[in-house]
């Protein structure tokens, strides 16, 4: 660690002096002997293109000083670098952090992360339509990417004002009222599993996980392994989906005696989501990574080439 850039995302550094908070961390490493710049992400679509430029500056440590959301757009830019990674936690969910056992506390954990090694991880990659682009766009991604309702959830503040006023009782609220809602509309899925078949059915939801834990889900992915863990809800009513969810988050049963559909667990390398062209969609439908919608109608994920170097405290 000898050239490190904190990034910081200007909206979360509003509150209870945490850009002050983030100067001390750097004053510490200053005293150590680091060569040490803030620079805030300049909007939410920019952060890639300013990390890009930062690694090839020659920064060769990026502590991202935000929510997954912020981390999520620094990884653009970053993915297959030697740059190393580190979280200090600002946001709502701070999913990565949870999985990677760092403190809520942003103290805390940058105290972790300045001993950490640097762990090479495989990223999860999803191309997908993405409006206003006449080709199809490309993302990488360290915790999740799907279709479905749960999608439309993240669409709830698309500008993350309801993420920053109302934390995780806004999401709370919100999946509630998309449950009651929101069109719950089919789609085909094609999956290539891990020990190389083929299937092919229609969902109602689709997650494909990177990691062991969202928040108090439980879906079983493995940060260190070059596969996806998928979720899948077959193509369902509205009172299926809600039964699937709540068995996936509370009770963590996939399957049992009632007629209406249970969560269900691949394991994959490869999947694609696609509309069904005889169904009149009500609404469209949407596509997310790691908490942001990025696309729509149709997505391709896989795992990447490209890695990512992570300061991991073990």
């Amino acid at each position: 660690m000898r050239r490190v850039l904190f990034f910081l995302n200007p909206l979360l550094m509003q509150r209870r002096n945490r850009r002050a908070l983030v100067e001390g961390l750097a004053h510490q490493l200053r005293g150590e002997g680091c060569e040490v710049e803030l620079q805030d992400t300049l909007s939410a679509h920019s952060a890639g293109e300013q990390a890009k430029e930062a690694v090839a500056a020659g920064f060769d440590t990026l502590f991202v000083c935000g929510g997954d959301g912020t981390l999520f757009q620094v990884i653009q830019g970053v993915a297959g670098s030697e740059a190393a990674i580190g979280i200090i936690p600002f946001g709502t969910g701070n999913v990565l952090a949870q999985n990677l056992r760092l403190p809520r506390d942003p103290v805390s954990a940058f105290a972790l992360l300045r001993s950490a090694q640097a762990v090479s991880v495989p990223l999860g990659r999803i191309t997908c339509k993405s409006p206003g682009h006449a080709q199809d766009r490309t993302w990488y991604f360290t915790i999740a990417a799907g279709m479905g309702v749960h999608a439309a959830l993240m669409n709830l503040a698309p500008t993350g004002n309801g993420k920053r006023v109302g934390g995780r009782a806004a999401y709370f609220t919100g999946g509630i009222r998309l449950l009651l809602q929101h069109p719950v509309d089919p789609f085909d899925l094609q999956l290539t599993l891990a020990d190389g078949s083929e299937r092919t059915l229609r969902a109602s939801e689709l997650i494909a996980v990177r990691v062991p834990e969202i928040n108090i889900w439980r879906p079983g992915g493995n940060l260190e392994a070059p596969l996806l863990q998928v979720a899948v809800v077959p193509e369902t009513t509205r009172l299926g989906l809600a039964h699937a969810s709540y068995h996936a988050l509370l009770t963590r049963k996939s399957s049992g005696h009632s007629r209406l559909p249970y969560p269900e667990y691949l394991t994959a390398t490869q999947l694609a989501c696609r509309p069904i062209q005889s169904h009149v969609y009500q609404s469209p439908l949407l596509v997310e990574a790691d908490g942001e919608v990025i696309g729509l109608k149709r997505a391709t994920i896989t795992i990447a080439q490209r890695r990512l170097r992570l300061l991991w405290p073990r």
